[in-house]
Protein backbone atom coordinates (compact mmCIF):
# COMPACT_ATOMS: atom_id res chain seq x y z
CA UNK A 1 0.00 0.00 0.00
CA UNK A 2 2.82 2.42 0.89
CA UNK A 3 4.55 1.85 -2.46
CA UNK A 4 1.26 2.33 -4.31
CA UNK A 5 0.67 5.66 -2.55
CA UNK A 6 4.21 6.78 -3.33
CA UNK A 7 3.78 5.95 -7.02
CA UNK A 8 0.49 7.84 -7.14
CA UNK A 9 2.29 10.78 -5.55
CA UNK A 10 5.03 10.47 -8.16
CA UNK A 11 2.52 10.68 -10.99
CA UNK A 12 1.23 13.96 -9.56
CA UNK A 13 4.62 15.44 -8.70
CA UNK A 14 6.45 14.42 -11.89
CA UNK A 15 6.17 17.46 -14.11
CA UNK A 16 7.74 19.21 -17.07
CA UNK A 17 8.68 22.88 -17.04
CA UNK A 18 8.94 24.23 -20.55
CA UNK A 19 11.29 27.08 -21.15
CA UNK A 20 12.41 27.60 -24.74
CA UNK A 21 14.08 24.27 -25.61
CA UNK A 22 14.57 23.18 -22.01
CA UNK A 23 12.55 20.56 -20.13
CA UNK A 24 12.74 19.47 -16.51
CA UNK A 25 11.58 16.16 -15.11
CA UNK A 26 11.56 15.32 -11.41
CA UNK A 27 11.83 11.63 -10.53
CA UNK A 28 11.06 10.64 -6.93
CA UNK A 29 12.62 7.69 -5.10
CA UNK A 30 11.64 5.42 -2.23
CA UNK A 31 13.41 5.81 1.11
CA UNK A 32 17.04 4.63 0.98
CA UNK A 33 16.55 3.34 -2.59
CA UNK A 34 18.03 4.27 -5.93
CA UNK A 35 16.12 1.93 -8.25
CA UNK A 36 13.65 3.90 -10.37
CA UNK A 37 9.93 3.03 -10.44
CA UNK A 38 9.00 1.78 -13.91
CA UNK A 39 6.09 4.20 -14.12
CA UNK A 40 8.57 7.07 -14.02
CA UNK A 41 10.98 5.43 -16.45
CA UNK A 42 8.28 5.19 -19.09
CA UNK A 43 7.44 8.88 -18.87
CA UNK A 44 11.09 9.88 -18.98
CA UNK A 45 12.18 7.59 -21.79
CA UNK A 46 9.09 8.27 -23.91
CA UNK A 47 9.75 12.01 -23.94
CA UNK A 48 13.45 11.62 -24.69
CA UNK A 49 12.87 9.02 -27.38
CA UNK A 50 10.71 11.46 -29.36
CA UNK A 51 13.05 14.45 -29.23
CA UNK A 52 16.44 15.52 -30.46
CA UNK A 53 18.67 15.78 -27.41
CA UNK A 54 21.50 18.27 -27.26
CA UNK A 55 22.55 17.80 -23.62
CA UNK A 56 21.26 16.44 -20.33
CA UNK A 57 21.93 17.48 -16.72
CA UNK A 58 21.29 15.07 -13.84
CA UNK A 59 21.19 16.22 -10.21
CA UNK A 60 20.52 13.74 -7.41
CA UNK A 61 19.19 14.62 -3.95
CA UNK A 62 18.22 12.96 -0.64
CA UNK A 63 16.13 13.67 2.41
CA UNK A 64 17.66 14.58 5.78
CA UNK A 65 17.87 11.04 7.18
CA UNK A 66 21.42 9.65 7.44
CA UNK A 67 24.91 11.09 7.39
CA UNK A 68 26.20 13.63 4.92
CA UNK A 69 28.67 11.14 3.47
CA UNK A 70 26.09 8.38 3.01
CA UNK A 71 23.62 10.69 1.31
CA UNK A 72 26.25 11.93 -1.14
CA UNK A 73 26.77 8.32 -2.24
CA UNK A 74 23.03 7.61 -2.39
CA UNK A 75 22.24 10.74 -4.40
CA UNK A 76 25.06 9.91 -6.84
CA UNK A 77 23.63 6.41 -7.24
CA UNK A 78 20.22 7.87 -8.03
CA UNK A 79 21.63 10.18 -10.68
CA UNK A 80 23.67 7.35 -12.18
CA UNK A 81 20.61 5.09 -12.42
CA UNK A 82 18.93 7.75 -14.55
CA UNK A 83 22.09 8.07 -16.64
CA UNK A 84 22.15 4.31 -17.18
CA UNK A 85 18.54 4.40 -18.37
CA UNK A 86 19.20 7.23 -20.82
CA UNK A 87 22.17 5.45 -22.34
CA UNK A 88 20.11 2.27 -22.68
CA UNK A 89 17.54 4.30 -24.59
CA UNK A 90 20.04 5.58 -27.13
CA UNK A 91 21.25 8.83 -25.55
CA UNK A 92 24.98 9.29 -26.10
CA UNK A 93 27.10 9.32 -22.96
CA UNK A 94 28.75 12.49 -24.24
CA UNK A 95 25.35 14.24 -24.22
CA UNK A 96 25.08 13.80 -20.46
CA UNK A 97 27.09 16.81 -19.36
CA UNK A 98 26.38 16.64 -15.62
CA UNK A 99 25.68 13.66 -13.38
CA UNK A 100 26.15 14.63 -9.76
CA UNK A 101 24.74 13.96 -6.31
CA UNK A 102 24.22 16.76 -3.79
CA UNK A 103 23.20 14.52 -0.91
CA UNK A 104 20.94 16.37 1.53
CA UNK A 105 22.51 19.78 0.95
CA UNK A 106 19.76 21.19 -1.31
CA UNK A 107 16.36 20.29 0.20
CA UNK A 108 13.13 21.69 -1.22
CA UNK A 109 11.64 22.01 2.26
CA UNK A 110 12.35 21.43 5.99
CA UNK A 111 12.03 17.62 5.88
CA UNK A 112 9.50 17.91 8.70
CA UNK A 113 7.12 15.19 7.49
CA UNK A 114 7.30 12.02 5.41
CA UNK A 115 5.55 13.89 2.61
CA UNK A 116 8.26 16.56 2.60
CA UNK A 117 11.05 13.97 2.81
CA UNK A 118 9.54 12.13 -0.17
CA UNK A 119 9.74 15.30 -2.26
CA UNK A 120 13.44 15.64 -1.41
CA UNK A 121 14.31 12.09 -2.50
CA UNK A 122 14.64 13.07 -6.13
CA UNK A 123 16.67 13.43 -9.29
CA UNK A 124 16.15 16.56 -11.36
CA UNK A 125 16.58 15.79 -15.05
CA UNK A 126 17.11 18.82 -17.28
CA UNK A 127 16.90 18.10 -20.99
CA UNK A 128 17.97 20.60 -23.64
CA UNK A 129 16.56 19.96 -27.10
CA UNK A 130 18.09 21.03 -30.39
CA UNK A 131 16.09 21.34 -33.58
CA UNK A 132 19.23 20.81 -35.63
CA UNK A 133 20.63 17.82 -33.78
CA UNK A 134 19.96 14.22 -34.77
CA UNK A 135 18.65 11.61 -32.35
CA UNK A 136 21.46 9.64 -30.78
CA UNK A 137 21.66 5.90 -31.33
CA UNK A 138 24.09 3.59 -29.64
CA UNK A 139 25.20 0.60 -31.74
CA UNK A 140 24.00 -2.76 -30.50
CA UNK A 141 26.78 -5.38 -30.36
CA UNK A 142 26.11 -8.83 -31.79
CA UNK A 143 26.69 -11.56 -29.23
CA UNK A 144 27.23 -15.23 -29.99
CA UNK A 145 25.33 -17.97 -28.24
CA UNK A 146 27.89 -20.62 -27.38
CA UNK A 147 25.69 -22.29 -24.80
CA UNK A 148 22.32 -23.27 -26.29
CA UNK A 149 19.50 -22.39 -23.92
CA UNK A 150 16.46 -24.18 -25.33
CA UNK A 151 18.05 -27.51 -26.17
CA UNK A 152 18.97 -28.17 -22.56
CA UNK A 153 15.27 -28.62 -21.77
CA UNK A 154 13.41 -31.88 -22.23
CA UNK A 155 10.28 -30.62 -23.94
CA UNK A 156 6.85 -32.05 -23.23
CA UNK A 157 3.28 -30.95 -23.87
CA UNK A 158 2.28 -28.28 -21.36
CA UNK A 159 5.87 -27.33 -20.51
CA UNK A 160 6.90 -23.66 -20.43
CA UNK A 161 10.39 -22.56 -21.45
CA UNK A 162 11.73 -19.07 -20.75
CA UNK A 163 13.67 -17.54 -23.65
CA UNK A 164 16.68 -16.46 -21.62
CA UNK A 165 18.67 -13.43 -22.83
CA UNK A 166 15.81 -12.28 -25.06
CA UNK A 167 16.11 -8.50 -24.70
CA UNK A 168 13.96 -5.66 -26.00
CA UNK A 169 14.48 -1.92 -26.27
CA UNK A 170 12.99 -0.60 -22.99
CA UNK A 171 9.31 0.23 -23.35
CA UNK A 172 9.18 -1.10 -26.92
CA UNK A 173 8.65 -4.38 -28.74
CA UNK A 174 11.84 -3.97 -30.79
CA UNK A 175 14.14 -6.97 -30.28
CA UNK A 176 17.76 -6.07 -29.57
CA UNK A 177 20.41 -7.42 -31.93
CA UNK A 178 22.16 -9.34 -29.18
CA UNK A 179 19.00 -11.43 -28.74
CA UNK A 180 19.05 -12.84 -32.27
CA UNK A 181 21.05 -15.88 -31.13
CA UNK A 182 18.28 -17.19 -28.86
CA UNK A 183 15.70 -16.53 -31.58
CA UNK A 184 17.78 -18.42 -34.12
CA UNK A 185 17.91 -21.29 -31.67
CA UNK A 186 14.12 -21.24 -31.32
CA UNK A 187 13.82 -21.20 -35.11
CA UNK A 188 16.09 -24.25 -35.39
CA UNK A 189 14.03 -26.05 -32.75
CA UNK A 190 10.81 -25.37 -34.68
CA UNK A 191 12.45 -26.29 -37.99
CA UNK A 192 13.86 -29.58 -36.69
CA UNK A 193 10.57 -30.55 -35.03
CA UNK A 194 7.85 -29.93 -37.65
CA UNK A 195 5.08 -31.26 -35.38
CA UNK A 196 5.95 -28.84 -32.57
CA UNK A 197 3.26 -26.23 -31.88
CA UNK A 198 3.73 -23.48 -29.29
CA UNK A 199 2.09 -20.53 -27.58
CA UNK A 200 4.46 -17.55 -27.34
CA UNK A 201 3.78 -15.73 -24.07
CA UNK A 202 4.79 -12.17 -23.18
CA UNK A 203 5.14 -10.91 -19.60
CA UNK A 204 6.09 -7.58 -18.00
CA UNK A 205 7.05 -6.41 -14.53
CA UNK A 206 5.97 -3.59 -12.27
CA UNK A 207 2.33 -3.23 -13.32
CA UNK A 208 0.34 -1.04 -10.93
CA UNK A 209 -2.40 1.06 -12.51
CA UNK A 210 -2.49 -0.82 -15.83
CA UNK A 211 -2.59 -4.61 -16.35
CA UNK A 212 0.10 -4.40 -19.03
CA UNK A 213 3.11 -2.27 -19.92
CA UNK A 214 2.97 0.80 -22.18
CA UNK A 215 4.30 0.34 -25.72
CA UNK A 216 5.87 3.64 -26.82
CA UNK A 217 5.71 2.78 -30.51
CA UNK A 218 2.02 1.88 -30.52
CA UNK A 219 0.91 4.21 -27.73
CA UNK A 220 -1.07 1.38 -26.13
CA UNK A 221 -0.94 -0.63 -22.91
CA UNK A 222 -0.26 -4.04 -24.49
CA UNK A 223 3.53 -4.28 -24.40
CA UNK A 224 3.63 -7.94 -23.41
CA UNK A 225 1.40 -8.94 -26.33
CA UNK A 226 3.42 -6.90 -28.82
CA UNK A 227 6.67 -8.48 -27.64
CA UNK A 228 5.20 -11.96 -28.02
CA UNK A 229 3.97 -10.95 -31.47
CA UNK A 230 7.47 -9.74 -32.41
CA UNK A 231 8.84 -13.24 -31.70
CA UNK A 232 5.99 -14.75 -33.73
CA UNK A 233 6.76 -12.46 -36.67
CA UNK A 234 10.47 -13.28 -36.49
CA UNK A 235 9.69 -16.99 -36.85
CA UNK A 236 7.14 -16.57 -39.64
CA UNK A 237 9.59 -14.45 -41.63
CA UNK A 238 12.12 -17.25 -41.24
CA UNK A 239 9.61 -19.67 -42.79
CA UNK A 240 7.86 -21.27 -39.81
CA UNK A 241 4.17 -21.83 -40.56
CA UNK A 242 2.10 -19.38 -38.53
CA UNK A 243 -0.53 -22.06 -37.89
CA UNK A 244 1.96 -23.79 -35.60
CA UNK A 245 2.12 -20.80 -33.27
CA UNK A 246 -0.11 -18.46 -31.33
CA UNK A 247 0.99 -15.44 -29.29
CA UNK A 248 -0.52 -13.88 -26.21
CA UNK A 249 0.37 -11.15 -23.71
CA UNK A 250 -0.20 -11.84 -20.03
CA UNK A 251 0.94 -8.43 -18.77
CA UNK A 252 1.90 -8.66 -15.11
CA UNK A 253 -0.62 -11.38 -14.21
CA UNK A 254 1.90 -14.25 -14.06
CA UNK A 255 4.84 -12.90 -12.13
CA UNK A 256 7.64 -15.20 -11.08
CA UNK A 257 8.40 -12.79 -8.22
CA UNK A 258 5.73 -10.86 -6.35
CA UNK A 259 8.57 -8.96 -4.68
CA UNK A 260 10.03 -6.56 -7.28
CA UNK A 261 12.27 -4.56 -4.98
CA UNK A 262 15.45 -5.18 -7.01
CA UNK A 263 16.32 -5.03 -10.71
CA UNK A 264 17.13 -8.74 -10.68
CA UNK A 265 13.64 -9.60 -9.45
CA UNK A 266 12.07 -7.28 -12.01
CA UNK A 267 14.13 -8.80 -14.82
CA UNK A 268 12.82 -12.30 -14.07
CA UNK A 269 9.25 -11.03 -14.43
CA UNK A 270 10.06 -9.11 -17.63
CA UNK A 271 10.27 -12.06 -20.03
CA UNK A 272 9.02 -13.96 -23.08
CA UNK A 273 8.53 -17.71 -22.89
CA UNK A 274 6.83 -20.40 -24.91
CA UNK A 275 4.47 -23.20 -23.92
CA UNK A 276 4.50 -26.50 -25.78
CA UNK A 277 1.00 -27.16 -27.13
CA UNK A 278 1.68 -30.15 -29.36
CA UNK A 279 4.63 -32.33 -30.34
Amino acid sequence: MKRFIILLLLLHVTHFVLQAQEKKLIVLFDFNKYDIPDSSLLKLAKIINQKNIDRVLLEGHCDSVGSKEYNIILSNNRANEIKKLLVQNGISKTAIKTCIGFGKEKPLNKNATEFERQLNRRVVVTVFESENSQPYSEPQPLLTNNNPIIKKYELSVGKNVVLENLLFVPGKHIIKDESKAILEELFELMHENPKLEIEIQGHVCCTIDEPDGFDWDEGTHNLSENRAKAVYQFLTKKGINGNRMIFKGYGGSRKINEDESTEELKAENRRVEFKVLKM
